[in-house]
């Protein structure tokens, strides 16, 4: 017998390693709407049916509510009553976690927004008022009082570290503050006819303004020296805006018209891409938000309207109507949850 017959055969086995096993974590969005309602209402709206899931209703004194936004997983709602409220409020339930209450002669809360874990509301005051709070004990922290002559903050965002806030005045003046002084930086004055600044958005380094005029004007800012860039003028019939975001490099306008219209703009050039008009009914764009690639459109309607719009096409994706007694959506906020 040779050699290699006589030696055992070995049996050889492959392991093969278990599967990878991956977990995957879900990022839920949600809408979050206000109403202009006497009984002051917060819907939680899911973005993919635009059916409601929850409403959070103020409490007695906290009538019509003028703003939203959200911060650190909660969102936060102010009033336009007198003392200004601003409630904080658990998403997952809709209920309320604690309120703030402004000093005296701090009334009627118009525009909410956030930078650097703060939380800032403008008033609608003369002058014009901007508080930073703390929203973890929601305790005031500093007060910026506006210049002489700069009214009724209407409306406030944020970039490059600095707050900005717009004025219902005419003209119509848009201001740099410092967030850790709450004091003027620098401030805008718009050219003539660009009167009351009913919205501010940022997008790729400058402020974009928009005017309750007729026509609409858009002006697009340098936040470093806040000077003027460019403007849009929209089209015969697209007056007085009232909304203003951003969505994968554009920017979009909505105008307090009947029928409601939504423009899609580019930055660059500051011309019209493409129009979305709402449907019958739909009519004066109070509100506009961005989520999951979408643009969201609230209407100041009864019963108030909510339009999911397909960015590229500005075609109706879906609507939003909301339940009896909540009337004119005065603003809108996102959650991923």
């Amino acid at each position: 017998m040779s050699t290699i017959q006589g030696l055992m055969k070995a049996t050889f086995y492959i392991v093969c390693p278990p599967p990878v096993t991956t977990t995957t974590t879900t990022t839920v969005g949600y809408l979050f709407a206000d109403y202009f309602t006497a009984t002051s209402y917060v819907d939680k709206i899911n973005p993919s049916t635009m059916s409601l899931v929850k409403t959070f209703t103020a409490p007695s004194g906290h009538n019509d509510v003028y703003a939203l936004t959200t911060l650190s997983g909660y969102v936060f709602a102010g009033y336009s009553n007198a003392p200004g409220y601003v409630d904080k409020i658990n998403p997952s339930t809709m209920t309320l976690v604690k309120t703030f209450t402004p000093p005296s002669g701090h009334n009627d809360v118009y525009a909410l927004t956030t930078l650097s874990g703060y939380l800032f509301a403008g008033y609608e005051t003369n002058p014009g008022i901007v508080d930073k709070i703390s929203p973890s004990t929601m305790t005031l922290v500093k007060t910026f009082t506006a210049p002489s002559g700069h009214s009724f903050v209407y409306s406030l965002t944020s970039l490059s570290g600095y707050l900005f806030a717009g004025y219902d005045t005419s003209p119509g003046y848009v201001d740099k503050i410092s967030p850790s002084t709450m004091s003027l930086v620098k401030t805008f004055t718009s050219p003539s006819g660009h009167n009351y600044v009913y919205a501010l958005t940022s997008l790729s380094g400058y402020i974009y303004a928009g005017y309750y005029t007729y026509p609409g004007y858009v002006d697009k800012i340098n936040p470093t020296t806040m000077t003027l860039v460019k403007t849009f003028t929209a089209v015969s019939e697209h007056d007085f805006v009232t909304a203003l975001t951003f969505l994968s490099g554009y920017v979009f306008a909505g105008y307090y018209t009947s029928p409601g219209y939504v423009d899609k703009i580019n930055p660059s050039t500051m011309t019209l891409v493409k129009t979305f008009t709402a449907p019958g009914g739909h009519n004066d764009v109070r509100t506009l938000t961005t989520l999951s690639g979408y643009v969201f459109a609230g209407y100041f309607t009864t019963p108030g309207h909510i339009d999911k719009i397909s960015p590229s096409t500005m075609s109706l994706v879906k609507t939003f109507t909301a339940p009896s007694g909540h009337n004119e959506v005065r603003a809108l906020a996102t959650l991923a949850i």
